[in-house]
């Protein structure tokens, strides 16, 4: 009976570790993209709003306006590097 006790206690103890580093690991995930994201936002912003500048729009109008959606496909395909 001691020897069933002593794996119950072992599976429970890496159970509770894993479950520790899966929460560390998504807390570290959540906050890298906090940080590392506004960046990458304020770069393709301003790009968004150089196209639509472009289009002679303003930048909501080119994210709102359904006619418009050829153009914002462009203008994103143009600022994340990717060729439309």
């Amino acid at each position: 009976m001691p020897a069933i006790s002593r794996d119950v206690q072992k599976t429970a103890g890496r159970h509770a570790m894993l479950a520790a580093l899966a929460v560390a690991a998504a807390a570290a995930g959540i906050i890298l993209y906090f940080f590392a994201e506004p960046g990458l936002l304020d770069s393709q912003g301003a790009c968004l709003a150089a196209h639509a500048a472009d289009y002679g729009v303003t930048t909501q109008q080119l994210r709102s306006d359904v006619s418009r959606q050829p153009e914002l496909v462009a203008a994103l395909s143009s600022c994340s590097g990717m060729a439309p």
